[in-house]
C-alpha cells in the first residue's frame, strides 16, 4: 500500500481501539496502552535491547511484542503503541531502532508500514479527545497551548514525549506545522529547571508536574523520581491553611515557595509546595484546606499517582499482577 493508505489505516485502527478502550480508571489522563495489549492476549516482554526500541512478529499463531527496558516511560509507551499498530494493521514483522513521534505529520519518505504504525501510535496516545479533555479540565486556551511550559504539562498527562505533544496539537488544529517544528526544538530540561525550587538536586530524567485543584480526581502515570509542584491559595484571613494529608507516610515535602506578600488584604495568598514520594508505588496525593483548630475543611485536592515509571525486564507489571492473582 501507499504511505497515505497506510497512514489512513493506522488512524482508522486507532479509532476502533479508542471506541472500546481497556477497562481502566475513568479519570486516568493517559491511554492505557498496556491494557490494550493485554486485553488482546498479545504476548509482551521487556528486555534491555541495545540497538532496538522494539519489535514484533505476527506469523499465524506466533505473535508477540518486545520493547527495550532502557527507554524512558513516554518513549516506551509510544513504542508499545507503535508495535501494537503493526500487529493490528496486519504487518508480519518489524525491527524498530526508532519511532517517529510526528505520526501522520512525519516526512513522506518513511516506509509506508512504519508510517502507518507511527500514525496509529500518535492517534491512540494523543487523540483529539484526550487533548481536548486535558485542555478543558485545566482551562488551557489556544494561546496557552502555544507555550512550551503548557505543552510540557500536556505531554506529562498524556504520557507522551514533549515532541509528540507538539504534533498532537497540530492534529488538534491548535498549532500549525511551522509552529510545531519550532516548538519541538525547545530544551525540556530548561522547562523542568524553571519549575523547581533553587538548589534542589534532581535526576535530570525526572519530570516536574504542576498540580492544582483542576487535577482533583485524576489518575496520573509518573516516574519514581518525579517532583510534584502543587499550587495552593491559602484563605489565611479566614483561618484556612492548605495541609498535606498523608496517612501512609508515602509523600514528603521537599520545598516550598511563597506566600506572595504582595496580595491585598483578604485575598488568598498563593504558594507552591513541592512533594515527592519515598518509594515507587500507587499513591494518593491529598491536600486539605482546613482550619487547624476546628478541622473545618473548605476544599480538598486528591490526585492518584502511579509512579512505578517505565516497565522493567520481563513481563509487564500488569501481567505479573494478574499471574500472581490467578495463582493465589
Amino acid at each position: 500500500m501507499s504511505r497515505r493508505d497506510e497512514v489512513l489505516r493506522g488512524i482508522s485502527e486507532a479509532a476502533k481501539v479508542l471506541a472500546k478502550p481497556p477497562a481502566a480508571d475513568a479519570e486516568r489522563t493517559s491511554f492505557d496502552v498496556i491494557g490494550a495489549i493485554v486485553d488482546r492476549h498479545i504476548p509482551l516482554l521487556f528486555r534491555p535491547l541495545d540497538k532496538l526500541w522494539g519489535a514484533f512478529v505476527n506469523a499465524g499463531a506466533q505473535k508477540g511484542i518486545i520493547v527495550t527496558s532502557k527507554l524512558p516511560l513516554s518513549v516506551q509507551r509510544f513504542t508499545l503503541a507503535h508495535e501494537l499498530g503493526h500487529l493490528l494493521l496486519g504487518h508480519e514483522y518489524s525491527l524498530d531502532d526508532t519511532v517517529e513521534f510526528a505520526g501522520r505529520h512525519a516526512q513522506v519518505w518513511k516506509d509506508p508500514q512504519e508510517a502507518g504504525a507511527d500514525a496509529f501510535a500518535a492517534e491512540l496516545l494523543a487523540s483529539k479527545q484526550l487533548v481536548s479533555r486535558a485542555a478543558k479540565r485545566h482551562r488551557w486556551t489556544k494561546a496557552e497551548l502555544n507555550k512550551p511550559g503548557t505543552i510540557y504539562q500536556l505531554s506529562l498527562r498524556l504520557g507522551i514525549s514533549y515532541k509528540a505533544a507538539c504534533w498532537a496539537l497540530v492534529t488538534a488544529h491548535v498549532l500549525r506545522r511551522i509552529e510545531a517544528e519550532q516548538l519541538q526544538e525547545t530544551v525540556v530540561k530548561g522547562i523542568k529547571t524553571s519549575l523547581m525550587p533553587p538548589g534542589l538536586p534532581r535526576n535530570s530524567w525526572a519530570d516536574v508536574w504542576t498540580l492544582d485543584q483542576a487535577d482533583t480526581g485524576t489518575a496520573l502515570e509518573a516516574g519514581p523520581d518525579d517532583l510534584f509542584a502543587v499550587g495552593l491559595k491559602d484563605h489565611a484571613s479566614a483561618g484556612y491553611i492548605w495541609n498535606l494529608v498523608d496517612a501512609d507516610g508515602d509523600a514528603r515535602i521537599v520545598g516550598q515557595h511563597g506566600p506572595d506578600l504582595n496580595h491585598g488584604y483578604g485575598e488568598r495568598s498563593p504558594r507552591t509546595i513541592y512533594v515527592e514520594f519515598n518509594a515507587p508505588g500507587i499513591h494518593s496525593l491529598i491536600f486539605e484546606h482546613v482550619r487547624p483548630w476546628s478541622r473545618s475543611t473548605l476544599e480538598r485536592i486528591e490526585v492518584h499517582v502511579d509512579d512505578h515509571g517505565k516497565e522493567r525486564v520481563g513481563m509487564s507489571r500488569r501481567e505479573k499482577h494478574n499471574t500472581l492473582r490467578a495463582a493465589a
